[in-house]
Parts: structure tokens; sequence; C-alpha cells
């Protein structure tokens, strides 16, 4: 699956007119993968993807931008996580507090 959105209908923060467009797109890509699992159906989430060859591949026109690729399949029966999904660095390392 291709995960894009419409840059000319998504909403935009009133602040800075940001758009909602990556943000929306990846809580939908999420779903998709644990509606997914929940049917017996492994995913990949793919990022690293070249967007003009996608663009040009599937003629996407120009409002419509392109977010993750979702690889999907059902996974076989010894298949398990990469070991780096149960590694974890300490929470020193990662998150900082600031105060205001």
């Amino acid at each position: 699956m291709l995960i894009c959105y419409d840059k000319n209908l998504c909403w935009k923060r009133g602040a800075d007119e940001k758009p909602s467009g990556e943000v929306d797109a990846s809580i939908v890509t999420t779903h998709l993968m644990l509606q997914a699992a929940a049917l017996g159906v492994g995913t990949t989430w793919v990022m690293s993807f070249d967007p003009k060859a996608i663009r040009g591949e599937f003629n996407i026109p120009e409002n419509i931008v392109e977010v993750a690729l979702l690889v999907m399949g059902y996974p076989a029966p010894d298949a398990e996580p990469s070991p780096r999904h149960t590694q974890y660095r300490p929470a020193e390392e990662i998150v900082s507090y600031n105060r205001f």
C-alpha cells in the first residue's frame, strides 16, 4: 500500500499553516498495521523510497504527497522480530527534561 495525503485538502494549523497531512497519514498507517496484525498479516513500514520514481510509476498528481509504503504479507511460521526490537537504551540517554 502507498499511503499519501492531499496537500490541498488536509487541515492546516492556524498559527503557522503547518499541514497535518504527514501526521494524519502516519496515524492511518499505524492503524492499518494494527488491523493487519489482528488479521494475521505482517507489515513493514517502508520510509526509504524514491518519491520521483513512485510518482512516475503510479502517475501521482502534484497535490498528492507520498508518506509511506506499507509492505504486507503472511509471515513465515518461524518468523521472529529483529533482536533490535527488544534492545533499549537507558532513558537518560534519550530523554531530557526542561523546566520552563
